[in-house]
C-alpha cells in the first residue's frame, strides 16, 4: 500500500521561468555552513484552466508589469516562495506572509539548510517533466490554486494501489472497485500499464461494504493490476474481505473523507500532471479519448 497526497481543480502552467534562470537561482544561492539538501481526455475537461496562484504583494504585480516574471516555487514555514526573473537582472527570491508583507532573500529552515534550494529544484525538476507536486501546496495558507491543492493532498496523504512499473509517467484515478465505468476505464488503460508505458495510482474509496471491502484489498494486494482484473473476471474472493490487512480499512475511510472534502462528484475520477509543460489535467467520469490521455502522458 502506499501512502501519498495531492489534489487540485485547475491546470497551473509553470514554465514562465526559463530552465537557465530557475538554474541561475540555484546557483545563485550563498553557501551555508550547514549541509543543504537536494529535493528529495475527453477533451480532458483541461483542468479548467487557472491564472494560477495570489499574488499577495503589490511589488510583485509592478515587477511583472514592468516586464519581469514571478514564479510559485511552494509554500513552507507559513511563506510563499516566488522566483523573480527579469532579463536586466539575476535572478532572485522573494517571500509574502500571510499579513501581506514581502521579503527577498532566501528562507533558510530550523536546520540551518536553505529551503529556497529544496524549492528550486524541485521547480525544475517540473519543468523536466516531473509529475510531482509543489512543494508545501498541501499545506493550510498556501495561495496555490485548488488543482495543485488537491494533487499535492493526493500525493502525500491518499493511499493508492500502483499498477504499472516505476519510472513512467502516472496518473491517479479514484475510483469503486465495483464501479462499472471504473471499470471500462480500467480495461480501456490496462494495454498501456502491461506494455510499459504508463502507470496508474488506483485510489479506491467508498462507503458501501463490497467498495470498502473490496477496496482495502485491492490497497493490501501485492500486485493490484492482476487483482482488479482477476476480479472483473469474476474471481470474486482475490477482493474478499479476508484479503486486506491491518489499516487497509482506515486507508479506505481517509481515501473516503479526502473524496467528500473536494468534492469529486464522479466515478472515475482522474488527475494528473503533464510531463511536457506541468499543467495539471482532470477529468471527471471516464475519458472519451483515450488515445489524447495517453499522448498528454508521454515524455517527450
Amino acid at each position: 500500500m502506499k501512502n501519498t497526497v495531492s489534489s487540485g481543480f485547475k491546470s497551473a502552467g509553470f514554465k514562465q521561468a526559463s530552465a537557465a534562470a530557475v538554474l541561475l537561482a540555484v546557483m545563485a544561492l550563498p553557501m551555508m555552513s550547514h549541509a543543504q539538501k537536494a529535493p528529495t481526455a475527453q477533451t480532458p475537461v483541461p483542468a479548467q484552466t487557472a491564472p494560477g496562484n495570489e499574488l499577495r504583494h503589490p511589488e510583485l504585480e509592478k515587477f511583472k508589469t514592468d516586464g519581469g516574471e514571478v514564479e510559485f516555487i511552494g509554500h513552507a514555514y507559513g511563506l510563499d516562495g516566488w522566483l523573480l526573473t527579469r532579463k536586466d537582472i539575476p535572478p532572485r527570491t522573494a517571500y509574502t506572509t500571510p499579513q501581506g508583507g514581502l521579503v527577498l532573500g532566501n528562507l533558510v529552515n530550523p536546520q540551518g539548510e536553505v529551503e529556497t534550494m529544496s524549492q528550486l529544484h524541485a521547480l525544475k525538476a517540473k519543468m523536466e517533466g516531473s509529475q510531482e507536486a509543489i512543494p508545501g501546496a498541501e499545506e493550510p495558507g498556501s495561495t496555490v490554486s485548488k488543482s495543485e491543492r488537491f494533487y499535492a493532498t493526493v500525493e502525500k496523504k491518499a493511499a493508492w494501489a500502483q499498477a504499472g512499473k516505476d519510472g513512467v509517467p502516472y496518473l491517479y484515478m479514484f475510483m469503486n472497485v465495483n464501479c462499472d465505468h471504473c471499470t471500462e476505464y480500467w480495461k480501456a488503460l490496462e494495454p498501456a500499464v502491461k506494455a510499459g508505458r504508463l502507470q496508474v495510482r488506483l485510489v479506491p474509496f467508498g462507503q458501501a461494504p463490497a467498495n470498502r471491502e473490496g477496496g482495502a484489498a485491492l490497497l493490501s494486494s501485492a500486485d493490484p493490476a492482476a487483482a482488479w482484473s482477476e476480479y472483473i473476471g469474476g474471481k470474486k474472493e482475490v477482493l474478499g474481505k479476508g484479503k486486506a490487512v491491518d489499516g487497509s480499512l482506515s486507508a479506505i475511510d481517509a481515501n473516503t473523507e479526502l473524496v467528500k472534502t473536494f468534492g469529486l462528484a464522479k466515478t472515475p475520477f482522474t488527475i494528473y500532471r503533464r510531463p511536457d509543460n506541468g499543467a495539471l489535467t482532470v477529468i471527471a467520469g471516464k475519458p472519451s479519448n483515450m488515445m489524447l490521455l495517453e499522448s498528454e502522458l508521454a515524455r517527450n
